[in-house]
Parts: structure tokens; sequence; C-alpha cells
């Protein structure tokens, strides 16, 4: 197997497989996709015609309203009915879960059949860079997000192997050990692109110290460092969620999440697809500018293993049931904390991690991987950790039983030697336009554009420019002097502030710990 020196993971935002690659024409027919097959369906709503909605490849960039996908949700999009002794998931509630969602945001179509466009999928032209990944290097048709819930459980997941006990959002500090601070107890190095505001940030143990808060960059940095030779063991690339841009006047998200991509049903039409600008097209043009960044550098590309993913499915169909009976994580935390969690818990109904959420969209690229490779063999977030003591940290145990269970993805690299520059697919032309605002994030504090960007804040945003203030407010506590200058009392923009006190701090501890 060649040697991997650079581990890199990209994820973006609420897609599942089937929306984003359940069409695509894949030669191989173990592809698990829904081309072949148009039995795929769901029921409609009682009175709605057709009685049955099956899937089709009509799906378009935007949504009048973005899909539910908390966990109470999730479970009736999974709609579990009793096999034998246990309740096994059907995927049958995904219509009847955005009907419900569209009258209750009184955001319906004139027809009474809005649940039915869940069922739409991208065609590949609509993700051609995704779908171009897909078929030349390895698509993953059994990776399931971690948690049937939102999107912070299933990152959490992918640092730290658990959720701590949350299947929904909860904006808060987690205090789990992570794979950062398991490469860093064992020498190994990380760093943390990001673009505006980072869930990372939820993890104060990755910046509370000089030398780590200084492992944090803004994505923009990637480039230069693959093209310098200068990359970690493991480096995680987060998206620019849309919540600074937000506050000024241009939108420059680029995580696909869906509810960066509605618009009123009045518009929502076939003319809907011709605006380039959407965060659904930037965050196509995302991709496509990490693999050129990669693929620019061969002799960085050759020792480098990149994956693509979806942090959860966002509501979005899938046709595959996920797996029940995987393994809990277990946290190893004190009883102390048990009991804490106990109290904190008591009015949220019980849900035992055993039962893994949607597939999701996940790419695994690499020259030693071959065009066309198939990864049937089951994995969940909880791989990316366990992948990362793979390749650099053998010796280390498993954070939690989950990535002890899971299953490294690296084994996908068999060839002998690396493809050639002239075999490797060429993106250019679609990573060409990404902007360095989508890349970094805004820092506009104009108190005006903050108090009509904050209208505009819907509901994950809201959570994450939380997030940014309970950052911003923790750097201040500690005296990063970056943050003492700020003038908090008009409260303009807090967000914003969070994004540059964080990352001129960030260059400042590199400067001091001699790391640049």
């Amino acid at each position: 197997m060649p040697t991997v020196d650079h581990l890199i993971v990209l994820a973006l935002e609420n897609r599942s497989f089937d929306h984003m690659l359940g069409f695509l024409q894949h030669p191989d027919p173990m592809f698990d996709g829904v081309a072949a097959a148009s039995a795929f369906s769901n029921p409609n709503v009682p009175g709605a015609t057709p009685e049955t909605v099956t899937v089709s490849d009509d799906a378009l960039p935007v949504l009048p309203v973005g899909p539910a996908h908390s966990h109470e949700e999730v479970m009736r999009q999974l709609a579990l009915r009793r096999h034998g002794r246990k309740l096994q998931p059907t995927n049958q509630g995904f219509v009847g879960s955005y009907d419900r969602t569209c009258r209750q945001a009184g955001a319906t179509d004139r027809g009474g059949n809005s649940g039915a466009l869940i069922m739409r999928c991208q065609p590949p032209s609509s993700v051609p860079v995704l779908s171009t990944l897909a078929l030349e290097f390895a698509v993953c048709t059994r990776w399931f997000c971690s948690v049937p819930g939102e999107t912070w459980p299933n990152r959490n997941f992918m640092h730290a192997a658990t959720s701590d006990g949350e299947t929904n959002i909860s904006p808060r500090f987690f205090f789990d050990h992570t794979i950062f601070e398991v490469l860093s107890d064992h020498g190994k190095t990380w760093h943390i692109y990001h673009g505006d505001t980072p869930q990372t940030w939820a993890f104060p143990a990755l910046w509370d110290l000089e030398a780590r808060h200084a492992s944090w960059y803004p994505l923009a940095d990637f480039a230069q460092h693959v093209a310098e030779n200068r990359l970690p063991h493991y480096s995680f690339l987060e998206p620019n969620h849309g919540v600074v841009p937000l506050l000024g006047d241009e939108e420059t998200s680029n995580s696909q999440h869906p509810e960066n991509n509605t618009v009123e049903w009045e518009r929502y039409d076939r003319s809907a697809p011709a605006d380039g600008n959407t965060d659904f097209r930037r965050g196509e043009r995302l991709v496509a500018h990490v693999y050129e960044i990669l693929r620019a550098n061969p002799a960085v590309f050759e020792r480098s293993l990149l994956l693509i993913t979806y942090d959860e499915h966002g509501g979005f169909y899938d046709h595959v049931p996920p797996p029940t009976g995987v393994p809990a994580p277990k946290d190893p935390r004190g009883f102390i904390a048990r009991i804490v969690d106990l109290f904190r818990r008591r009015r949220k109904p019980r849900f035992d991690f055993t039962t893994l959420g949607p597939r999701v969209p996940t790419v695994i690229v690499s020259p030693y991987v071959p065009a066309g490779t198939i990864e049937t063999r089951l994995h969940d977030h909880a791989s990316i950790p366990a992948t990362a003591r793979a390749l650099f940290v053998p010796q280390a145990p498993p954070l939690t039983a989950r990535d002890g269970w899971a299953t490294p993805f690296n084994t996908v690299l068999t060839l002998d030697t690396p493809r050639s520059a002239e075999q490797l697919p060429n993106l250019s032309e679609h990573g060409r336009d990404v902007s360095p605002q989508s890349l970094s994030g805004s820092t506009r504090t104009d108190p005006a554009a903050d108090a009509a960007g904050r209208l505009r804040l819907h509901g994950h945003l809201k959570d994450f420019a939380n997030q940014a203030d309970r950052v911003h407010r923790t750097l201040v506590e500690v005296g990063e002097p970056e943050a003492g200058g700020v003038d908090r009392s008009r409260d303009a923009a807090p967000a914003a502030d969070a994004s540059r006190v964080f990352t001129e701090a960030a260059t400042r501890h590199r400067r001091d710990t001699h790391q640049e």
C-alpha cells in the first residue's frame, strides 16, 4: 500500500447520496443508485395525487423551503417499522416530512403536492465536479452519517467519534477528546482550514493553547501550503457557512446547505438554475478548487489522500435504510459527567446511538485509486478518526467504541504506481472562479449591514452566530490582545469580529511559536 503523508478531509453540508449521485451513470453494476430502478418511491400525503411519488432526476439547485433534519424529523423520514423484535428503517417518510415542513413554513405550491419535491435528485449535469470525481476515483456507496440528526452532532463524530450524547445542534463547547489531540500527543501535525465561522470552534481544547491555536488557517491558505509542500499530516477543511458574508452585501457561502439555496415558490421554475452564483454552484467550485490545488503539485498529491463528504443528508431522500445494531460510542467519561448529562437530557427523547443516519455522498481521491472504484464497505463519520489513527498513530487507542469499530478507508489505494497527470481528470474550468471572500469570510462590521443581515440569518446560521459570539467572549476573557480593542457596545457583527480576532490571534501565535 502506498505511503500517505497527508490526509485531507473536506466536509460539506446536508445532502443525501441519492440526491447528489443517485442518477450517476456508473459503469460498475455494484453502484447502488436509483437510475437503474424507477420503483424507488415514497407514499404521498393523503389526498394528493399521485398516491406514490417516485424518484426523478430533475432537482434544481434551489428549493422553496429547506428540508427539516432534526433528530425527531429524521426518525419520521426513516419511518421505522417492526421487523421481528426490532425496529428497522424503511426510508418511507421523506415526502410526508417535507410536506409537513412546507406547511409549517406557510410555503406550499398551489397544487398541494409540495412533499414530492424531496424525491427529486440532481442530474449528473448539475453536479459535474462531484460526478466526475465519483467516476474517476472511488465512490462510497455505504457511507452513512453517524447520527440520524443535525449537522453539529455529525461533525462531532468526524472529530471525536461521538456527539457527547447530542442528536441535534447544541451550540455549546464540547470537551470530548478529538483526533487532533491524539495526533498532537504523538508528535503529528494538523491544520484546520476554515471559512467564516467553523463548527470546529466547538472544541476549545483545539485553540486554548498557543501551539494549537496556531494550527488554524483561513481556507485560502490551503493552496499556498500545498504549493510549498507545507501540509501537515491531517488537514480538515471546513467551508464558508454563510454567517459572515450575510452580514455584508455579498453572499459567498459555499457549503451547499439547502437553506442557503432557497427561493420563493413564485421563482421556483426552470429559470432558477440559470443563476450560476448560488451557494450550491459555489460548493461545486470549492470541491474543484481543492482538487485542482492538489493536482497542480503531483509530488504532494501522490502522498495525499483526499476525502470529500457531507456531514448529514439534510432531509433529502435516500433509498438505502441505514444500518442498526452498530456500536454506540460509550464515551469514556467519568461518573460525575454522566450524572450531569442525565439531568441535562432528562426531557430529551432517548436515543441509543446504535442506528446510523442516512447515506451521504462520499468520494475518495488519490492518484493511487483506480478509476471507477466502488467502495461498498460500511463507513460512518467515525471512519475519519479511524483512518487518521491507522495512517499516523496506529499505536493509539480508539477515541470511543465507534471509531474502534469503524473501517478505515485508505485501503482503496490499490494501485502499485500512481496515475499520471494525463490519466487524471482536469476540473480547472470548474474551480477557476472561487472568490477570496468564500474562502476566508468577510469581516465587515457595518452596523447597518449587520441589522439587515441578521434578518436573513435562518436557523443553523443563528447557531453558528451564537457560537461565534461565545468564542469571541472567551478570547476576550483569556486576554487575546486582538479581542480587547473591539467595540461591542453596538453589538455590531459579532460573528465577523470573532472570525477576524480568531484569525489574527492564530497568525500571532504562529509567529510567537516559530511555526511560520
